[in-house]
């Protein structure tokens, strides 16, 4: 297993499969603004290591979300409460990618790159 040189161990080989569903970003966990057209996403809440969510080494790595034969690349910028370790949120602009809003969830898999 390949890992991310930080101080949390990142692991960059293993894929995880969960839940992805969209919400309207803003101001994020990482300290920045981002909008709905952004290749953004947030990540679980327990995946996070810092108490200062700015420092956290989560911020700006990227993953790749695929689904049915597509992979689409996206930046770490929050922090999903809602949800679990293996799940996702991601921007409008990533979920349109993949299904209509109007899915609202959608099974992916992921790594981090």
């Amino acid at each position: 297993m390949k890992f991310a040189a930080t101080t949390l161990l990142i692991p960059t080989a293993l894929a995880f499969t969960g839940r992805m569903t969209y919400y309207q970003p803003g101001l994020g966990a990482c300290g920045k603004t981002n909008s709905a057209n952004d290749a953004i996403v947030a990540i679980g809440h327990d995946r996070w290591t810092s108490s200062n969510p700015n420092k956290d080494p989560l911020c700006s790595k990227s993953i790749n979300i695929s689904h049915n034969g597509k992979t689409v690349k996206a930046k770490v910028v929050d922090k999903c409460m809602g949800c679990g370790a293996n799940d996702i949120d991601v921007s409008p602009a990533i979920f349109k990618q993949f299904g209509s809003l109007g899915t609202g969830v959608i099974q992916v898999n992921w790594n981090f790159v």
